[in-house]
């Protein structure tokens, strides 16, 4: 009896394991056919990239990160890397202004890049969305507007204007602004991680990889015509953009009539 009763939990035992790796095996199999992958290297079409994101910010370092773990062969070509020398000024330029320095050395990079990522606009804003009995902000909306674009290195559109949303609430108390406003700063940040997420998302989808081989195959002839995008403001070396709005004064209410 005691030998059967073994050789039945060691059969029990051998059974659960098959039927474990049956059910991760279709686990499997049922993620890949919803088009479930794991995130991983994702190489672009491009060899080198300028990005308009201005370095200096959270921002700008998550999504130069970002691009680099996805695609470690794609060249992030950066303002501050490019080497003037005095040739490369025109006579009328004047080689001791830093205006006229940090010109030549835009100029420099985004003519070495194939590709450039291009921030259009940027807008953040804090609304209330409720008031307690006695008439004071109870909760607070942040929200967060970011439009971006893919061209080429001759303006030719990859990915067109896109704008993302990002919102979040926050309850508030006017006795504590100061640790509010810390918490807005941690919120802002969450919602930043989450337009990377996004962007990278689209930036590296197959789609991508087909217009940029349909854009590229086009003829360079002056007389085809090609869309192309107009010039994006540039972003200040300081990225004030990216500075969070004071909760004081009051956000804007939900009907400021």
């Amino acid at each position: 009896m005691n030998r059967l009763t073994a050789l039945d939990n060691n059969f029990a035992h051998r059974s659960a394991r098959v039927c474990g790796r049956l059910l991760l095996g279709l686990s499997v199999l049922m993620l890949t056919a919803c088009g479930f992958r794991l995130q991983g290297v994702t190489p672009m079409p491009f060899d080198s990239l300028y990005i308009t994101i201005p370095q200096n910010s959270q921002f700008g370092a998550d999504i130069r990160r970002a691009i680099r773990a996805a695609s470690p062969n794609t060249k992030i070509i950066e303002t501050s890397d490019m080497v003037v020398r005095a040739t490369d000024f025109d006579e009328n330029d004047d080689a001791d202004s830093p205006g006229a320095l940090n010109a030549l050395k835009l100029k420099k990079a985004q003519k070495l890049a194939q590709a450039k990522l291009e921030q259009v606009s940027e807008v953040r804003n804090t609304r209330q969305v409720s008031l307690n009995s006695q008439g004071k902000v109870e909760e607070l909306e942040l929200s967060l507007r970011y439009t971006y674009r893919l061209v080429d290195a001759k303006d030719r559109i990859i990915i067109p204007d896109t704008t993302l949303y990002s919102v979040r609430n926050m309850p508030f108390d006017d006795r504590v602004v100061q640790a509010k406003e810390g918490e807005a700063a941690t919120l802002f940040k969450d919602m930043q991680k989450s337009l990377v997420t996004r962007i990278m998302r689209r930036i590296t989808a197959p789609d991508v990889k087909e217009r940029w081989d349909v854009v590229e195959a086009e003829p360079g002839e002056d007389d085809v015509e090609h869309e192309t995008a107009k010039p994006a403001r540039l972003p200040g070396v300081i990225p004030s953009p990216w500075q969070n709005p004071s909760l004081t004064p009051n956000p804007i209410p939900i009907n400021p009539d």
